[in-house]
């Protein structure tokens, strides 16, 4: 295919829209989201690639199914929504996890359990570095957990008007994000015993965004104002005060940045493996 080494490029100016658009508010492709990751399905679906090729065009569509979804709502569509104070459901904050981290944990699943075990060799240095990351990754969430417990403990409210979440509605919001943050630093490793260096960045970078998600399905519960907020919620949000969608568009970029090296680096021309003579 001619134009095939084009479709990232392209892929990469829909991303910039796309993040664009949130950075201002004002959609300038309600589609652009989606149009990249179609443009990334047809790259990897062109790529002549030994085994099982089909594997990646299929977590794509997933990610194209969720941004579709997800696809920002026509101005003219748009109204009010009356919102009354009541009980916070407790399977809301695990639900808004989930709706976050479906496509990218099937993603994550789909190239772990389709062969990228086979001849994986990664080295000392990679192994400690999942090690170490996927202990930092495990301890924010503890602490983020430990931070909404004491939150809750000294706001006080008690009694039968009580809408503070329990620990296990708390730890249910972080189930699906944390086994995406796992799967994405399992599959940087393997990635990385394959000499796929640029795929196994996008698996790190999608780790990242895992937090992200962990930090925002906890958002969805009635926490004390001070907790709802962890710590890359708040780094982003206050790095640019005058511009209030400056995190949203932040956790968008790097998201859409994770898919497009994910992708490049699986189906891109890498160098053969060279084996020591004996």
């Amino acid at each position: 295919m001619r134009y095939r080494p084009i479709l990232p490029v392209l892929a990469g100016a829909l991303a910039a829209v796309h993040v664009l658009g949130i950075l201002t508010g004002v959609p300038l492709l309600r589609q652009a989201e989606v149009a990249a990751l179609l443009l990334l399905t047809a790259y990897a679906l062109t790529a002549r690639r030994p085994g099982r090729s089909w594997a990646l065009p299929v977590a794509l569509t997933a990610l194209v199914v969720e941004a579709w979804i997800m696809m920002p709502a026509d101005p003219a569509d748009r109204g009010w929504q009356v919102l009354r104070p009541g009980a916070v459901d407790p399977t809301l904050g695990f639900v808004t996890g989930l709706r976050l981290s479906w496509a990218a944990l099937l993603l994550v699943l789909i190239l772990l359990l389709t062969g990228l075990r086979r001849d994986a060799r990664p080295g000392r240095f990679a192994l400690a570095g999942a090690v170490l990351a996927a202990t930092l990754v495990v301890g924010y969430a503890a602490v983020r957990l430990a931070e909404i417990h004491f939150a809750v403990s000294e706001s006080g409210r008690s009694g039968p008007g009580d809408t503070s979440p329990s620990g296990a509605a708390a730890v249910g919001a972080m189930l699906a994000p944390l086994a995406l943050a796992v799967g994405a630093l399992v599959l940087a490793v393997l990635l990385a015993g394959r000499r796929r260096r640029v795929a196994a960045g996008g698996a790190v970078l999608l780790a990242l965004v895992a937090l992200t998600h962990l930090d925002t399905a906890l958002t969805a519960l009635a926490l004390p104002r001070y907790a709802e907020r962890g710590v890359l919620l708040s780094a982003a949000f206050q790095a640019n005060a005058s511009l209030p969608a400056s995190g949203p568009a932040v956790f968008a970029a790097v998201e859409l940045a994770a898919y497009l090296l994910l992708v490049v680096g699986l189906v891109g021309r890498h160098p053969p493996r060279v084996e020591p003579v004996s």
